[in-house]
């Protein structure tokens, strides 16, 4: 059962079972659009459930692959909405030069709409994609409405993003570790039944708005970098003093505060200060400096939280 909805705040929806025989309910027909990675994890992901799921592609050989393995599998101008209970949009949002592409998320959305307009019934729209934050609000959902000729098609819009990793992206789908759904106050009744969907899965789901659900996203992806060449940087600075990192590394994650809480440095208490972490930042930079190396990365730490009033 759903908590009370609060405006503004995360809820959390307590998770189902695990999809056994007793897969949740009814069956639904569901629609993938987009048949990638993120895609064929989340189609054959309900498919497990007993669900009936179509995916569809624009590319012939994406098409003719997934139906040669015993899937269904479509072209956009073959799409048809009867009975469907849920559209997930899983097409790629590639960097441009002016920002994020979002032309295969447009014809997506424009082809959608097209077997809209032949039915009556409404699927809930789901976009998997990772877009910008106010993307699904201020882009998609005008986007949607204005191509159906139907001004309640937000009613059914939400965003649901995807955390799979490639090599692993349907064990990811299949066992995820939570599971998000933005939506507006419009589209309530629309989060509610995308949740009852992933009622089976053992994994606690979070409704929230749009724009928090967008701006997650790209939080998870963005820290994950940022770990990444925080420990690039390491690695170069060990290799130019001649030292091997690998065991410094392992240490670090046993006692780093910041390795082993996971809720440490995400709460709103300002910059990072005391008698250790200013006085060693500024130690280290001006060593590497002096030593020939250019410690990009913490020189940016340092700006960061001086930007913010700190040292």
């Amino acid at each position: 059962m759903a908590m009370k909805k609060v405006p503004g705040r995360w809820r959390q929806i307590p998770s189902g079972s695990t999809a056994t025989s007793e897969k949740g309910g009814d069956m639904a027909k569901l629609c993938v659009v987009g048949a990638g990675v993120v895609g064929q994890a989340t189609g054959k992901g309900f498919l497990k459930l007993g669900h009936d799921v179509t995916f569809v592609d624009v590319n012939a050989d994406t098409v003719e692959q997934i139906r040669s393995n015993g899937f269904s599998a479509i072209f956009p101008e073959e799409i048809i909405l009867r009975d469907v209970e849920a559209v997930f949009i899983s097409v790629p949002t590639p960097t441009a030069e002016d920002g994020v592409n979002l032309s295969s998320l447009d014809q997506a959305c424009h082809d959608i709409d097209s077997a809209l307009a032949v039915f009556q019934s409404r699927p809930v729209i789901v976009f998997r994609s990772t877009i910008l934050p106010g993307t699904t609000r201020k882009h998609l959902v005008p986007l949607l409405e204005k191509a159906a000729g139907d001004s309640r098609v937000g009613e059914h819009v939400c965003y649901n993003p995807e955390y799979l990793r490639e090599r692993h992206a349907q064990r990811d789908f299949d066992c995820p570790r939570i599971i998000t759904i933005g939506q507006s106050v419009r589209s309530e009744d629309a989060a509610h039944r995308l949740a009852e969907l992933y009622h089976p899965f053992d994994a606690k789901v979070y409704r929230c708005g749009y724009e928090e659900a967008e701006f997650q996203k790209y939080v998870n992806n963005l820290f994950n970098a940022a770990k990444i060449s925080f420990f690039n940087e390491m690695r170069e600075m060990a290799k130019g003093l001649g030292i091997d990192p690998t065991l410094a590394f392992q240490l670090t994650v046993r006692s780093a505060q910041g390795m082993w809480d996971p809720l440490y440095g995400i709460h709103d208490k300002g910059v990072y200060g005391g008698a250790c972490l200013p006085k060693d930042t500024n130690a280290w930079i001006e060593y590497m400096e002096e030593s020939g190396f250019n410690p990009i990365f913490m020189q940016a730490v340092r700006e960061i939280n001086r930007s913010i009033g700190g040292a």
